[in-house]
């Protein structure tokens, strides 16, 4: 047991956070955000996660190891999300599960930038991103698997990346987490091949406007403001959306496979919202 909970996860490692606080009107949890920790070693991370001064925590953190540390019980509220929302909520800490995925993800940062940032990976920065050892991402699905049991109410849309919360500032779990792999095992929204052809054709003739562009993002959960204008704000939100679905074509451009990825995904998880969203002509 733990602060007089019981803990979450079988064969957990219990390390109080002092970070975290009460889930406001009884809410219990319906996303779960998964993150990297983007410091130089697990055990550095979980040192921070667990000093007042941090102001953040997690409910897991999972070591490249595979060994899983637990921080705050899950009727409680961790600190991990910040400034975020997902599909009309917004604060997250509130309704989310929190877990921290050790990796040392690093960018480099010129001396004198030209443009000062103040996301985590600001334009002017080349990043490097290791890949996920074959243990951990075992237990991460463990994990998932056990707390899904618990909160079977989480949708698959549900499973989120802390840059799908919160694209303007955070690009974690970044690149090469296996989104495509939890899919595969249960855990998580993804692409039926056939639905992408079928819109990759539809739009080659002519990709939707902006405008649709940007709705259909925000019909599948991200916040974006609908400008019509294919501006910074909007980069960031394509940029977070290829991270999740499209690693591999990481552009933070509107291209005919990433409309025709978001489409398919819109046509899967929110049918009704598809008909409005399509170019005249093009249902």
């Amino acid at each position: 047991r733990m602060n007089g909970f019981a803990v979450g996860h079988p064969g957990a490692e219990m390390r109080r956070s002092p970070n975290y606080g009460v889930r406001r009107d009884g809410i219990t949890p319906s996303i779960i955000v998964l993150h990297y920790t983007g410091m130089d070693s697990g055990h550095a991370a979980e040192d921070w996660l667990c000093v007042a001064e941090s102001e953040v925590s997690c409910h897991y953190l999972v070591h490249e190891d595979g060994h899983i540390v637990q921080m705050v019980c899950e009727a409680k509220r961790a600190w991990h999300a910040g400034h975020s929302y997902w599909k009309g909520q917004s604060k997250l800490n509130n309704a989310s599960i929190g877990i921290e995925i050790v990796n040392d993800t690093y960018c480099h940062r010129p001396e004198n930038p030209v443009q000062e940032g103040t996301a985590d990976w600001p334009s002017e920065t080349f990043c490097f991103y290791p890949d996920y050892p074959e243990v951990q991402i075992a237990l991460v699905l463990e994990l998932l698997k056990d707390i899904t049991s618990r909160y079977p109410d989480i949708k698959p849309t549900h499973i989120v990346g802390h840059s799908d919360i919160a694209p303007q500032r955070k690009i974690d779990p970044g690149p090469r987490f296996p989104w495509q792999r939890l899919y595969r095992m249960g855990f998580g929204a993804w692409y039926d091949d056939d639905t992408v052809v079928k819109y990759w054709e539809l739009f080659r003739s002519g990709l939707p406007s902006v405008l649709q562009v940007q709705q259909a993002l925000d019909s599948y959960g991200y916040r974006i403001e609908l400008t019509g204008e294919l501006d910074e704000q909007t980069r960031n939100v394509l940029r977070a959306f290829q991270l999740h679905f499209l690693p591999y074509r990481v552009s933070s451009e509107i291209t005919l496979e990433t409309v025709a990825v978001l489409y398919a995904m819109v046509d899967k998880y929110y049918p009704g919202d598809v008909e409005s969203l399509l170019p005249a002509g093009r249902d």
